[in-house]
């Protein structure tokens, strides 16, 4: 997936809309990664431990932000987030910056068993402001978790890397 400095959705591919539905469900003005993070059922339903990840995404956020904090569209996320999840105010609020870590996440989408998935996460060298996060499956069992089901989707299975 592919974001802009505010967090906006740019890009994504089938397997990211597998695992959390499609984006362009999502109305326009709220299809921002921390709107998802925050609001999105089903993003918190498939997602274990969503609450560590979560926070991380709004940290680096405000790490990279800097003058964007003060932007109409920056403040537009935030009154989005203020009116649809107000349970994490607290979180709006919050001052501290952490760069996006990598690490290995599960997700549990509905009818497959667990999946582990490295997320990593790369600056443009053309536009350091945009984000790429790559989630690859960890292990074997992963990989084909998630070939089954982008396969389902309709989208052609990804050989697996040679080891």
């Amino acid at each position: 997936m592919l974001v802009d400095r505010h967090f906006d959705l740019l890009g994504w591919n089938t397997a990211w809309a597998v695992l959390w539905g499609p984006p362009e469900a999502v109305p326009a003005d709220r299809r921002n990664l921390m709107w998802l993070m925050a609001v999105d059922r089903r993003l918190r339903e498939v997602l274990h431990d969503w609450e560590p990840l979560a926070m991380n995404v709004f940290q680096h956020f405000r790490a990279q932000a800097g003058p964007a904090l003060a932007d109409s569209r920056t403040e537009e996320v935030y009154r989005h987030l203020d009116a649809d999840a107000p349970e994490l105010r607290h979180w709006w609020g919050c001052h501290s910056v952490a760069d996006l870590t990598a690490r290995t996440i599960t997700v549990e989408p509905t009818g497959t068993g667990p999946v582990r998935l490295t997320l990593s996460s790369f600056h443009p060298v053309d536009d350091p402001s945009a984000l790429v996060l790559l989630l690859t499956p960890a292990d074997a069992v992963g990989h084909l978790r998630m070939a089954a089901l982008t396969t389902r989707a309709g989208a052609p299975a990804a050989a697996p890397a040679a080891g």
